[in-house]
């Protein structure tokens, strides 16, 4: 196989894989799985707040609202790091489309981490606790949004001619031998998941499992960032997102650190 051009180029038509049939409406594969995700991370959280005797519809809601705050932030993120290609003066690219890919788990987290002082409060839940259930959620709904990139073909990892490389289409339709950085992530949240679920019968502090996720998820975007066909960058050369993500292992990581010390 030549790896310097496309091995094939996939059907963009409605047959495709990046696109389903609901409705009698072909829908993009990426928005299918970003609503499963929401979905079943709010569910998550609910069954959390109700065995914690929280009334779960209250909180269902208030994720729900931190979801939709979230999604705007994660849209924004990508705005600001490519903004020659939406507001220079050569601009073409469809401000909300994110067919193509388009949205940060970065820029949510940064959105929805100060609303969620408000929200936590109009709920009349601590917020250290209500950050534990959003915890809980955000790794179950994360690997079903992974697995909407691998299908729309966003995210995507670099070529290899390695044993570890998949067949694998970018957004284009373009099929090639890549690192499958979407489903390395996927099983990184998996085993994140089952941790958790191992770990939340424990008394530990509130506040403490969500620091947990921050830094289990930083963690493994640090590594698996460089692998990835199109890293964002900002300066032509910096990784953003490998940037944040280690900030995110050193702060969350760090205030977890500084409270078992502490107790």
């Amino acid at each position: 196989m030549n790896l310097t051009s496309p091995a094939s180029r996939a059907d963009k038509g409605p047959g495709y894989p990046r696109y389903f049939r609901i409705a009698g409406q072909w829908v993009n594969s990426f928005t299918v799985f970003l609503c499963v995700g929401t979905y079943i991370g709010i569910l998550v959280i609910a069954a959390l707040a109700q065995s914690s005797g929280i009334p779960p519809l209250r909180v269902g809601l208030g994720a729900l609202a931190l979801a939709i705050i979230g999604l705007v932030g994660a849209r924004v993120y990508h705005l600001l790091v490519y903004h020659p290609l939406y507001f220079g003066r050569n601009a073409y690219q469809p401000v909300w489309d994110s067919k193509d890919g388009g949205l940060s788990v970065f820029g949510a987290f940064l959105a929805m981490a100060p609303c969620s002082f408000a929200v936590a409060r109009l709920l009349h839940i601590p917020a250290n606790v209500f950050w534990d259930f959003l915890g809980a959620g955000i790794l179950a709904g994360g690997f079903w949004v992974r697995l909407g990139c691998a299908f729309n073909g966003c995210c995507g990892g670099r070529e290899t001619r390695g044993w570890c490389g998949v067949c694998l289409h970018d957004t284009r339709g373009v099929r090639r031998r890549r690192i499958p950085v979407q489903f390395l992530e996927m099983a990184w949240w998996l085993v994140g998941g089952i941790g958790f679920i191992w770990l939340w019968p424990q008394s530990f502090p509130p506040g403490n499992y969500a620091l947990g996720v921050l830094a289990w998820y930083g963690l493994g975007r640090f590594f698996l960032e460089p692998l990835r066909e199109a890293p964002d960058l900002i300066a032509g050369r910096v990784r953003i997102n490998q940037c944040v993500a280690a900030a995110l292992v050193l702060g969350a990581g760090g205030a977890l650190l500084a409270r078992a010390f502490a107790s």
